[in-house]
């Protein structure tokens, strides 16, 4: 089966390949004075990657940029330390500094949209934010940690200690990329939010019945708002939009689609708009594939030309050749103009004056 390489896969990759480069680096260097400090400081450059892994509220693209310049970041500042003992000015007191603006970023964006705080998922993004937090206080602390050990002149017991506890963080912080779990509460727990969430606030227990019903309603709804308002003939009409029109929840919307149609959200919004191109056919046969596609929503001819043969099992030009027989082509009919006798005749005899 082939693998999809998605964005969040290659945001989880980046802090793993960053952290492999560094260590590369690190041991080709011939002096080994001030190396326990320099490790602890790369795990927790990862691990600050790791903290700004997207939540499942939040776009891919800041936390992309974000990756990017910090990874870029981290690499240079190895080359401009290497072969001195500077990782805290480098690496550790750049990466609070790195922490702490992520977190006020974040907070500007949760509450610069006030909608969002009451949104049907509210309850499972402040899980998520209240981890991310637990997670950048933590290596905060390990931080101002190494920076007073290194001060302190503490013993190497104490850094090998300090890489123990970093590397398990950085494998935690992995596994919560991986599995979108906080890893803060039990995973029954976090399943039982998840499915509060999934039932628009309705409790988990009273599914399936419930929930049947529930899935109807939020169906009729959808189907009549696509019926009444069309709203397929925008090209990038998505569910999010959707959801937004109708204030229902995402989940809600695939699941009741997929319910009653058998369809995910992409083939049902592609089946009606197929409909309504049939709808134009029977209007008039005489209309192009190409202004039937545009004028239904579709962004290509292609596009259409197989969504219409899934779904009625012939092209396009088939039909219209079928119903251009039952309905041909209205010829444009002369219009004569005829002007009365009385007006005609006075003109001539005064040309001939």
């Amino acid at each position: 089966m082939r693998k999809i390489i998605t964005v969040h896969f290659v945001l989880r990759l980046i802090p793993l390949a960053l952290l492999s480069v560094l260590f590369a680096m690190e041991f080709t260097l011939e002096s080994p004075d001030g190396r326990s400090l320099r490790l602890c400081s790369y795990l927790l450059a990862a691990a600050i990657q790791y903290v700004a892994y997207p939540l499942s509220r939040e776009d891919t693209a800041n936390s992309t940029r974000f990756y990017i310049v910090s990874s870029m970041y981290y690499i240079c500042a190895f080359l401009m330390q290497m072969g001195r003992d500077m990782a805290d000015l480098y690496f550790i007191l750049p990466g609070v500094g790195f922490v702490i603006l992520y977190l006020i970023g974040g907070l500007a964006y949760k509450y610069s949209d006030a909608s969002a705080v009451f949104r049907k998922d509210a309850a499972w993004c402040c899980a998520e934010e209240d981890s991310r937090t637990f997670y950048a206080i933590l290596v905060l602390g390990l931080s101002f940690a190494l920076v007073v050990m290194r001060y302190e002149d503490a013993p190497p017991a104490m850094y090998h200690i300090c890489i123990t506890l970093i590397a398990v963080m950085d494998i935690l912080l992995h596994i919560r990329a991986y599995s979108g779990r906080t890893m803060l509460i039990g995973r029954r727990r976090e399943r039982r939010i998840q499915a509060i969430v999934a039932s628009n606030g309705h409790m988990s227990d009273i599914v399936p019945e419930v929930e049947s019903t529930i899935l109807a309603k939020a169906y009729k709804r959808i189907d009549q708002f696509m019926r009444d308002s069309k709203p397929y003939l925008d090209e990038k009409f998505t569910m999010e939009k959707m959801s937004e029109m109708l204030k229902l929840n995402r989940l809600y919307i695939s699941r009741s689609i997929n319910k009653f149609t058998n369809k995910n959200f992409r083939q049902y919004v592609n089946w009606h708009r197929v409909l309504y191109a049939v709808e134009l056919m029977r209007a008039d046969p005489w209309l192009k594939v190409i202004e039937l596609a545009f004028m239904s929503g579709f962004h290509s001819q292609v596009t259409f030309n197989m969504c219409f043969k899934l779904f009625l099992d012939e092209t396009p030009s088939d039909m219209l050749s079928r119903l251009r027989l039952l309905k041909p082509r209205p010829e444009v009919s002369k219009i004569e103009v005829e002007l009365p006798q009385d007006e005609v005749l006075p003109s001539l005899q005064g040309a001939r004056k």
